[in-house]
């Protein structure tokens, strides 16, 4: 489509520097319907009569959504950035599959590289240390995750 406006299309797959932003858009692509189902459960989870209330009160659309909208879908955006930040540590199929680690090891990725030691290179000892090494940044992300976000998520 680029060229059609007289634009190079950029080499995405081929050029290190527009690899791995090509699996981040394909990732995220692949992600954006399952958010969109949380969210729509989050907010069929709002009360209607607070909307009402706020209505009757005077305040504007905007006012609704900070003070209604976003602490009522606070859960769903805390489990939406924990589970997608998760996911995206183990993040292979993607890889493999649109460019098997490369252009020059551009989208090697912890996971990818415990793929590759284990099942290709079978080396047990450093693939069984990047896996523990992958539970531990997950670890610590969750626990980060879970004391940062514990007073802005509003449950109820």
């Amino acid at each position: 489509m680029l060229s059609w406006v007289g634009l190079n299309s950029p080499q995405w797959l081929t050029s290190p520097a527009w690899a791995m932003p090509a699996v981040i858009l394909v990732y995220a692509w692949r992600n954006v319907g399952y958010a969109v189902v949380i969210f729509l459960a989050g907010l069929q989870g709002i009360a209607r009569e607070l909307y009402e209330a706020a209505r009757v009160d005077g305040a504007g659309a905007w006012s609704r959504f900070w003070h209604i909208t976003l602490p009522g879908l606070s859960p769903m955006m805390f489990f939406l950035v924990l589970t997608s930040t998760l996911t995206s540590f183990q993040a292979f199929d993607i890889i493999k599959t649109m460019t098997d680690g490369g252009p020059v090891n551009a989208t090697n990725t912890l996971v990818y590289y415990l793929y590759e030691q284990g099942f290709i290179a079978f080396n047990a000892g450093k693939s069984g240390m990047a896996a523990v090494l992958l539970f531990g940044f997950m670890l610590v992300f969750t626990i980060m995750q879970m004391r940062h976000s514990e007073r802005r998520v509003h449950y109820g």
